[in-house]
């Protein structure tokens, strides 16, 4: 190992499934560091194993992160080179890579990537949607309350949405979507570039139905299209409207303003210091 190399952490990206999905760089890099990080220990040994490489692995996931860092920023002080990988793909974006990539910098060390396999990317390269452009949310919140509260804050978002999803929780996530973005045209990637890769795209009706009649399995990305609703603008007066309509009907400001704003993904709040505003330069025009 040359000696640019060392004190060098090195963020590379391992294959998702197929393991021919790897550079011949992200190869010469764990062959050549003196250690290897992982989210996933068995998976990369044999990833490693696969490609003849000896270099030794320490796990680092969520649960131990906080004993395992200060381990790698010593190895990387006394000079060593620094491999960090995640459990499949590319680290640092959906695992707790991130923070050891943080403390290295932190730590005045120098961090390298090196690119490869990405879900997000191989699903959105095949979804076909109308917008290049894309928001990724990673994991959406396990409780179904949460994760509708988090779509209408996305509700009105034009870019894709890209999710990450287990198995067990894809059937409510959908369903959660359908209740929140309507029937949007969606891809659900299952298992990329392994044995029983599976990509389907339909509307979310379609979709659901698809996945109550067959049990989900495996590993899900969505990339589901945005919003081509009204612009905010003309959704805001729609909603002041109906806000009014309410209170004209006999129900509280206060009241009427969080039942509309939960319709529309806005802030209870929000809409009611609108509503106020609203009075407040009608009653200015009066006198006037």
């Amino acid at each position: 190992m040359s000696h640019e190399q060392n004190n060098v952490l090195y963020v590379v990206a391992t294959p998702i499934g197929n393991l021919k999905d790897i550079t011949f760089r992200a190869v010469d890099v764990l062959s050549g560091v003196d250690l290897v990080v992982s989210e996933h220990v068995r998976k990369t040994r044999n990833l490693l194993k696969h490609y003849c490489i000896q270099t030794k692995v320490l796990s680092y996931r969520e649960e131990n992160a906080m004993r395992v860092a200060p381990q790698v920023l010593e190895a990387l002080e006394a000079g060593r080179a620094v491999a960090l990988v995640a459990e499949a793909g590319t680290p640092g974006v959906s695992d707790p890579g991130r923070r050891l990539v943080e403390a290295a910098m932190n730590a005045g060390f120098t961090v390298v990537p090196v690119p490869g396999a990405s879900a997000v990317v191989a699903a959105l390269s095949v979804s076909g949607m109308d917008d290049p452009r894309f928001v990724f949310e990673g994991f959406l919140p396990r409780r179904s309350a949460r994760r509708r509260k988090r779509l209408q804050e996305l509700v009105l978002d034009t870019r894709s949405l890209v999710l990450f999803e287990a198995p067990h929780r894809l059937l409510d996530c959908l369903r959660d979507m359908m209740t929140v973005l309507g029937d949007r045209r969606c891809l659900v990637a299952r298992e990329i570039t392994k044995l029983h890769e599976d990509i389907v795209k339909a509307r979310l009706s379609t979709l659901i139905d698809r996945y109550t009649s067959s049990q989900p399995r495996g590993e899900f990305v969505i990339v589901c299209e945005g919003s081509t609703a009204v612009p905010v603008a003309e959704v805001t007066d729609r909603a002041l409207e109906e806000a009014k309509a309410l209170v004209r009907s006999g129900m509280k400001k206060h009241k009427a303003a969080r039942t509309v704003a939960k319709q529309y993904g806005f802030k209870g709040s929000d809409l009611y210091e609108m509503m106020m505003a609203e009075a407040r330069d009608g009653r200015k025009g009066d006198v006037a």
